[in-house]
């Protein structure tokens, strides 16, 4: 097979994977959306006397929207840190498995600085939308 041939078939195979794990992580987003969104709606059917309370008591609005948004927050932010945490020792376990049999290429199993930007930005992103209709 030509040169040029095999790396055509290797560039159409990167274009097609990077779709497909695109549409997954685009999948993963809406999933984790309407889960935290539930949540949420769960949680501020289940205290509706207790807002009142609250605003009865002189709690402004911004209090109250705060409190949602931390809450939905507090859904994301321990998961973030796991899933960073232990992000460094499956991805040792992967690169180990893939690049020590093939091509004795030394990898770092830390995620590189935009893929945990890309994490964090995601993580912060889902629990502020999701929150947009419960407050």
């Amino acid at each position: 097979m030509p040169l040029l041939m095999t790396m055509k078939l290797s560039t159409a195979a990167s274009l097609i994977l990077g779709i497909l794990f695109s549409i997954i992580i685009l999948l993963f987003v809406v999933i984790s959306i309407l889960l935290i969104y539930s949540l949420l709606m769960i949680s501020v059917e289940t205290k509706t006397f207790e807002t009142g309370v609250l605003r009865l008591l002189g709690t402004s609005k911004v209090n109250c929207i705060s409190m949602i948004i931390i809450q939905s927050l507090l859904f994301v932010v321990p998961s973030i840190i796991v899933g960073y945490v232990l992000a460094i020792p499956a991805l040792g376990a992967i690169y180990g498995a893939i690049f020590k049999k093939n091509a004795d290429i030394e990898v770092s199993s830390i995620p590189a600085p935009d893929a945990t930007l890309l994490a964090v930005g995601l993580g912060l992103f889902i629990p502020l939308f999701s929150a947009i209709i419960p407050i």
